[in-house]
């Protein structure tokens, strides 16, 4: 199935913009159309080193509220032939729609599905699925950052990442099967890679949780104006699961 079909829109309604700066981890300024100039919310934590230069065109989301701090949401960038999803908050939706039309492989079994579920305490995960072979737990994290087509992860130090990390290798020893999906919003990776440049702590964390029997899934999308591709999975750098020097 080409990577081209839609199968999630963006939601609506949608605007243009272009981009000019970063002036803050969760915000953007941005140019509107008229001149007037905005900042917006960035609903992404990792760094996007290497994805954003001023002058680049952009998609917001309009909350359309005017009591809302900040109205709109940014959620996309062009990048030389692409787009890149930069809402981190919409991969959950990306992956539950994909889950729900079975294109996740390994995971077409599972019948239904469950949001946001406490598995112990302080570790809610994003999935729980049910199917005829029992409970299968998902986690969702967003990549970025893509070089020389690998898309890397992570690109900052990650902190509650580890914390998942280490939940859900203790969810797979108590013997749940625990899946880690990794989400790539843009068109050019061509394969995947956890890194230890950025954070260390979680790069160790990650070869522990696989050792301990945690899957690892990476899907990519591409993304364009009116959506998101159909999921594609991303092959891992050097065929190996655990983390490599970057």
């Amino acid at each position: 199935m080409s990577r081209d079909i839609i199968f999630m829109t963006f939601p609506q309604p949608q605007r243009e913009a272009v981009f000019l700066r970063r002036p803050q981890r969760f915000l953007a300024e941005m140019s509107l159309p008229g001149g007037s100039d905005e900042l917006v919310y960035c609903a992404n934590s990792g760094a996007m080193t290497g994805c954003l230069t001023s002058g680049m065109a952009a998609l917001l989301w309009d909350s359309a509220d005017p009591k809302r701090k900040r109205r709109y949401t940014w959620r996309a960038v062009e990048f030389e032939d692409g787009w890149i999803g930069t809402d981190t908050h919409l991969a959950n939706r990306i992956v539950e729609e994909a889950l729900r039309l079975q294109l996740v492989p390994g995971l077409e079994s599972y019948c239904t599905l469950a949001r946001e579920q406490l598995v112990e305490v302080g570790f809610r995960v994003d999935f729980v699925l049910t199917g005829p072979y029992g409970e299968c737990l998902v986690e969702v994290k967003s990549a970025t950052v893509v070089e020389g087509g690998v898309a890397r992860f992570p690109d900052s130090a990650t902190p509650r990442g580890v914390k998942h990390l280490k939940a859900l290798k203790s969810q797979a020893l108590g013997g749940k099967r625990s899946v880690l999906l990794f989400l790539v919003q843009r068109a050019d990776a061509k394969s995947f890679v956890v890194s230890n440049t950025h954070d260390p702590v979680y790069a160790e964390a990650f070869d522990e949780a696989v050792a301990s029997g945690v899957e690892v899934i990476a899907l990519a999308v591409a993304v364009s104006p009116e959506g998101f591709g159909i999921p594609q999975v991303l092959p891992y750098a050097n065929d190996s699961l655990t983390s490599v020097n970057t």
